[in-house]
């Protein structure tokens, strides 16, 4: 009988271990503090269907195992009357043998090893610690006035007293500017130095309306063909492209809809016009404290070939919708989105939807289309550069607003 030499059993035993775990996963792990109960893990399996998996706890400990073919996010959490943010993680599973330390009511510092990819956003996250340790007071401080806001729509109060709580909280919210620029900031350092890391793929989907497009293709490019072909690098080429497709030097995409009165409204029958699509939402402060200023651009331009069409975030709550376009108004077209989301839950494509047609991301934003139907900018809330550009078009010099603003021109 012929021998097998001692080092190619070796061998055959790693590459038989090795793809024994290819496309399966399993996680080991304890939580200090809780002996016994549930633990629930969520993650999409190699077809893309959402799994709810669960573990008991024994003495603390749990084990999951599933399939899984790439790094992706997952999310370990308690039993529903124990389930809060403190008892959350989020975290990236891949492939492979994983052990979790956990600590009741502190998941958020929770350690997970056997995950390269987990290694690069736990890398990640410790670089933005230090904002988010300064952040704590004034997340207390929004929440304060949120949580009282909400309380106010329960029990009913009068308009005023519900939009002095309102302003109040956009006022709150308007602090963490510095510091989003900042973690932005820490974001751009990590993609740059980890240009091929599945995690650079997963986080620039939160950016792709704060960066030039040019710039956010780069990064993309830079991702290679593995990383690009995952869901998260499939989702952030789609966004891109949605981004383009709304972005200066494209045709506007036609729609057909209905608009708030009940009649027909079809993009193309405006052609040989101007036309100044506002993305907006009865929920969004900058949008509303915007409205008067955009009013004041349609009384001086609507006799000059110009249409405005304000395309709102409130499909869900077309009541809110119709009162704030009466409350603000505005004398203009206004259409819902078009958000389907049951759609968008599972994963469906919904051509009805305005803002994936135009890549919105953020609101206010707004779209200005040429006479020929070409997109020839793209503006955030400030007012400045789209009083600009109109101001060019129809060659009245400065239109009246603010200096200072964001354009993808």
């Amino acid at each position: 009988m012929k021998k097998i030499p001692l080092l190619l059993i070796v061998a055959l035993l790693l590459a038989c271990t090795q793809n024994s775990h290819k496309d399966h996963f399993v996680i080991k792990g304890s939580i200090e503090g809780l002996k016994d109960g549930w633990l629930y893990l969520y993650y999409s399996d190699p077809d893309g269907k959402r799994v709810k998996d669960s573990s008991a706890l024994e003495d603390g400990r749990f084990t999951f195992r599933g399939k899984i073919e790439e790094p992706s996010i997952a999310y370990l959490q308690l039993k529903e009357e124990k389930r809060n943010e403190l008892n959350s993680a989020s975290f990236f599973l891949e492939p492979a043998e994983m052990k979790a330390t956990l600590k009741l009511n502190n998941f958020t510092n929770g350690i997970f090893d056997g995950s390269l990819t987990q290694n690069d956003l736990a890398e990640l996250n410790k670089s933005k610690e230090p904002l988010r340790e300064q952040m704590k007071p004034l997340n207390a401080e929004f929440d304060l006035v949120n949580n009282k806001y909400r309380e106010a729509i329960r029990a009913k109060m009068n308009e005023a007293e519900l939009e002095d709580l309102k302003d109040r909280a956009d006022s709150v919210r308007a602090k963490f500017d510095p510091f989003n620029t900042e973690i932005t900031a820490a974001d751009l350092r990590f993609f740059k130095s980890h240009p091929t890391s599945p995690v650079t793929a997963y986080m620039l989907r939160f950016h792709v309306s704060e960066w030039p497009l040019d710039s956010l293709q780069q990064i993309y490019n830079n991702l290679g063909a593995k990383v690009q072909q995952t869901d998260d690098g499939k989702d952030l080429l789609i966004q891109i492209e949605q981004l383009r497709s709304g972005s200066p030097g494209s045709p506007a995409a036609d729609f057909s809809t209905i608009d708030i009165n009940g009649d027909s409204l079809k993009l193309s029958g405006f052609r040989g016009k101007y036309v100044l699509l506002d993305f907006w939402a009865s929920w969004c402060g900058p949008c509303r404290k915007g409205n008067p200023h955009l009013k004041e651009l349609y009384a001086r331009l609507k006799d000059k070939g110009i249409e405005f069409i304000g395309i709102s975030d409130d499909d869900s709550k077309p009541d809110a919708w119709r009162k704030a376009v009466e409350k603000d108004g505005l004398p203009w077209r206004h259409v819902l989105r078009g958000l389907d989301m049951a759609k968008r839950l599972n994963n469906q494509p919904n051509d009805a939807d305005l803002s994936d047609k135009y890549g919105i991301h953020s609101l206010p934003t707004k779209i200005l289309i040429d006479r020929a139907g070409m997109i020839i900018g793209r503006y955030s809330e400030e007012a400045g550069p789209l009083d600009q550009k109109l101001g060019e078009v129809f060659g009245m010099g400065e239109t009246p607003g603010r200096k200072t603003g964001n354009s993808h021109n």
